[in-house]
């Protein structure tokens, strides 16, 4: 991974991106406006469906459909008192439950749905489209021709499926995409993995292929515009529309491969640069070992986390190692980004191909948290700023919305976890601003990590009261020194772990415990490899009092710490699944039988009301709620 010394501590808003809302679920059902039988809801559906037929409400079963979601988000500049509202974002909130993603809060700008017959339909169907869509929320379709999707895709899409694929999630997942709101879903899983690749693969081949149908169409009738004809702006300052950020290169691999069989199911030779590709981006086989199997399903294949990528669609061909702005869409990783960008105060910058881009889709976000986080910070700081370079634009065929600077309340970000943390949350809270609105995943966690554990160790849960994110950094570590100098200083105490989320709190502890020459061991992530044998030999035949260990370490290596007897969580890991899996590690298979007694061991976990994110993932939503707001 791209760990480097430089990491900053995140979770505690330490001038960071993260606000205090942000730690929290930021979407509590106190906020929602429950559609009370669907009332409110249904009659501006019905008030669509009045003006448009069908066709307002469902995609329609052609591919073009002149009322097409996209047509009316991208064709349609905003009118003054949609971008006034655009730019103060005052979102209502309203609640749709899907069979198979479940409850979802569907975020929207309060247009006034009752001015809707009075929008003049001699001016145009996609404006009076534009506003009924801004106030729709999404439907679940039980079929695939009822999406806008190009007939090619609706063709191969069976092709592409495969056999393991859940249609019925796909086609959920499809039609939010399809209304072209901002999605978060936090239910990532090894299991619906491909499927969520699979939705966004052929949504962002669709947005890609109606871009294109539109500007050959408007190619044709380009010469013969009148003057002043402002209805052949189709274009960007730049090429690239689409603009994937995913953590390895097998990730991406997957994604081309997708591609293919969704454009090009039983042609060959319809692939530019198919062969550097496949040298380039190989499909890796992974023997598995003693290690837990989410281990080997998140690091399958090629792990290299650094690389680029740029495809061009022509009619009969996926052109692959396109240059940036001859691409329309981007492959890219955030390290790759990143190199590519440039830093802050650099002399040689480049990030003109970011202008233009309409749909960034954002896969397995918490691997980047285990890279770096900051790399995603730069990409959103970086994208659409105005281009330095012209590089040949028609600026008779640029949109005006894009001359007027307002991009990013055009673009559609598709954001993808296995969990909800903090991070995530202040990118879909302050760097979404989608006028179409956003959709988050709003399902509650039943038992969490806490009922995957095995160990007879009694979890004892220590909440540390503190006044604000900033304050909680302090107060967690005081609490950590006292719990040690009560506790675990006496001889009896051995075999002591304290699991570190943070590299930031690592190095803080380690100090901490050097200056107090107490006796400890570590592993982190930039521990060599011999170094961590013996940090672990040690520790397991009681040379060393103390093991300090970090998240990071954990998750790229996954060793099993034989010899726990008590353990330290001083912040409860951002992937629960390790939460359990450590706390397992307790069990008498993994004990130095001449370690001590088995009644004499422990389990602590520190945690402030600023984890609440976290505490979720451990234990469930609702014990989490009473954790967190119960009295002393």
């Amino acid at each position: 991974g791209d760990a480097d010394g430089n990491v900053a501590d995140f979770d505690a808003a330490d001038g960071s991106d993260v606000e205090e809302n942000d730690l929290e679920d930021n979407g509590s059902e106190e906020s929602n406006t429950e559609n009370d039988d669907g009332g409110i809801q249904e009659e501006k559906n019905e008030k669509v469906k009045d003006i448009f037929g069908d066709a307002g409400t469902a995609s329609g079963s052609g591919g073009d459909s002149v009322l097409d979601p996209f047509q009316a988000h991208f064709e349609v500049n905003l009118a003054e008192d949609l971008t006034l509202a655009v730019k103060d974002q005052k979102l209502e909130s309203k609640t749709e439950v899907f069979p198979c993603l479940g409850k979802l809060q569907v975020q929207m700008l309060p247009v006034d749905a009752d001015n809707l017959h009075k929008v003049d339909l001699t001016r145009d169907k996609k404006e009076s489209l534009q506003r009924s869509l801004m106030q729709t929320t999404p439907k679940p379709e039980s079929s695939l021709q009822n999406l806008n999707l190009k007939q090619t895709l609706k063709n191969n899409f069976d092709i592409a499926k495969g056999p393991k694929i859940s249609e019925d999630l796909v086609l959920e997942m499809m039609s939010v995409m399809n209304s072209y709101k901002d999605l978060l879903w936090t239910e990532r899983s090894s299991q619906n993995g491909e499927d969520v690749r699979l939705a966004y693969t052929c949504h962002a081949l669709n947005h890609v292929l109606k871009t294109r149908t539109k500007i050959l169409n408007n190619n044709a009738r380009h010469e013969r515009r009148e003057e002043g004809d402002e209805g052949l702006r189709d274009q960007g300052l730049t090429r690239p529309k689409v603009l994937f950020v995913l953590p390895f290169r097998e990730s991406a691999r997957r994604v081309v491969a997708l591609m293919e069989k969704l454009l090009f199911p039983n042609s060959k030779g319809n692939v530019a640069n198919k062969k550097r590709f496949m040298q380039e981006f190989p499909e890796v086989e992974v023997a598995t070992g003693n290690k837990p199997d989410d281990y080997y399903q998140t690091f399958a294949g090629d792990t290299d986390d650094s690389f680029n990528l740029g495809l061009a669609v022509t009619k009969k061909t996926l052109k692959l190692y396109t240059d940036f702005y001859s691409s329309d869409i981007i492959i890219s990783s955030p390290l790759g980004l990143r190199l590519v960008l440039g830093a802050q105060g650099d002399k040689e910058r480049n990030y003109d191909f970011l202008n233009s881009i309409e749909l960034l889709i954002m896969d397995q976000t918490e691997i980047f948290m285990m890279q770096n986080w900051e790399h995603i910070l730069c990409l959103l700081d970086d994208i659409h700023k105005q281009p330095k370079e012209s590089r040949g634009t028609d600026f008779s065929r640029v949109r005006l919305w894009t001359l007027d600077g307002l991009n990013k309340f055009y673009r559609q970000t598709l954001l993808f976890s296995s969990f909800q943390f903090p991070e995530l949350n202040s990118v879909f809270n302050r760097h979404c601003f989608n006028y179409f609105g956003k959709v988050r995943v709003m399902n509650p966690v039943v038992g969490g990590a806490l009922s995957t554990i095995f160990s007879e160790v009694p979890v004892v849960f220590n909440r540390i009261n503190s006044a604000s994110p900033k304050l909680a950094l302090e107060d967690r570590f005081e609490a950590l020194k006292k719990l040690i100098h009560s506790k675990f200083m006496k001889d009896n105490m051995d075999h002591v772990m304290v699991f570190f989320s943070d590299y930031v709190d690592f190095v803080k502890a380690r100090n901490w415990f050097k200056s107090s020459d107490l006796d400890y061991a570590e592993i982190s992530e930039y521990t060599k490899q011999n170094k961590m044998a013996k940090a672990r030999d040690d520790f397991y035949h009681n040379a060393r009092h103390f093991l300090l260990y970090t998240e990071r370490a954990h998750f790229y290596r996954r060793f099993t710490i034989k010899g726990i007897r008590h353990l330290i969580f001083y912040q409860m890991p951002l992937n629960a699944h390790l939460f359990s899996e450590l706390c397992n590690f307790q069990q008498d298979e993994f004990q130095n039988k001449r370690g001590g007694s088995k009644s004499n061991m422990s389990c602590t976990v520190l945690y402030t009301k600023y984890d609440a994110s976290r505490l979720v993932q451990c234990v469930g939503t609702e014990k989490a709620a009473t954790m967190i707001s119960a009295a002393n």
